[in-house]
């Protein structure tokens, strides 16, 4: 090494610390305001560890909450729902090996009930963010009421003697994320609209 090198290494290495406290702080406190809004949306009643989970899982979410824009992340949310709800729809799509004709009407129903769930969440998460957010009364209630046909799914399998691990996980997502979507959502208030 040379003396030149010997003096820049050692200053370097003296600055370098600086340095990195320096965007410590920036780099913590968004994460302080990504990370509250990710508790907030996973404290309306819904399995708080696996919905932080869920949620954190995602980078897309994570990216959405590190805006600290409360209705930007709802939607994010719900369109991670309706990707769930497209996954589960495509995976039911695929044949699923010699079955009993009882196993075979019920992946039917369910193939037909997640096209359901996916294209209602699809056409709730049209409306929430053309509304801004639940701008009328039934925009709430019409985005729950979505994930019916994907439960109806789960009692058809369940009746059919049938345990699928992949359907299951699809609608406990679809769950975890309409419930943290919603629980965002009832604190955004859209705009008044003139008349």
């Amino acid at each position: 090494m040379s003396t030149f090198e010997f003096p820049l290494l050692c200053t370097l290495l003296l600055l370098s610390p600086l340095y990195s406290n320096a965007a410590a702080p920036l780099v913590s406190k968004a994460n302080n305001k990504s990370n509250a809004l990710v508790n907030k949306a996973c404290s309306g009643g819904t399995d708080k560890p696996a919905c932080i989970n869920y949620l954190k899982s995602n980078p897309k979410l994570m990216a959405a909450a590190a805006t600290s824009k409360p209705l930007e992340f709802a939607l994010a949310i719900l369109q991670s729902a309706v990707d769930q709800a497209k996954n589960t729809h495509a995976y039911l799509s695929k044949p699923k090996g010699k079955l009993s004709p009882q196993a075979i009407q019920a992946y039917n129903d369910c193939k037909t009930n997640w096209d359901y769930v996916a294209s209602g969440l699809e056409r709730s998460l049209k409306i929430i963010k053309e509304e801004k957010g639940y701008a009328t009364d039934t925009t709430d209630y019409d985005l729950k009421m979505n994930l019916n046909s994907g439960r109806d799914c789960a009692t058809l399998l369940l009746e059919a003697k049938i345990q699928d691990p992949v359907v299951a996980k699809g609608l406990e997502n679809a769950e975890l994320a309409v419930g943290a979507a919603d629980t965002i959502l009832e604190g955004v208030k859209p705009p008044k609209k003139l008349d």
